[in-house]
């Protein structure tokens, strides 16, 4: 509805949890695919409107392709991170970061420690 405040969801609880895939591998089979943007921001935005509860990025991208939509969220209520769980940092040199992770705030931890080896091998650029 226009002009309606966004909230992100309530789980807490990862197991169920929404998160936007095309394919969910074996280990994440207790998750619930849903419709997945071609648009990180858009993936973002879903979880700040309580359409998802989780999106991870396991990759090195711009920071300009996500700081409106963190921001978004964080304002929604979400928990926004990077792939690891640590804040977002913006304006580096090179202008990329690594990984992002937006969920709702009772399954972060539980989203960072799930993704923690995915995480660790993925940054080996």
């Amino acid at each position: 509805m226009a002009g309606a405040a966004l909230a992100c969801g309530d789980r807490t609880v990862l197991a169920g949890a929404r998160v936007q895939a095309d394919v969910l591998p074996k280990v994440d089979a207790d998750l619930v695919s849903v419709q997945r943007p071609n648009s990180i921001a858009l993936r973002i935005a879903m979880v700040a409107a309580g359409e998802a509860d989780l999106l991870a990025a396991l990759r090195w991208g711009h920071e300009w392709d996500i700081a409106a939509a963190a921001l978004i969220a964080q304002e929604a209520g979400a928990v926004v991170t990077d792939a690891r769980g640590q804040p977002l940092r913006y304006n580096s040199t090179r202008g990329e970061a690594f990984g992002v992770l937006a969920t709702v705030p009772g399954i972060h931890a539980a989203a960072v420690e799930r993704l923690a080896g995915r995480a660790a091998s993925a940054i080996i650029r």
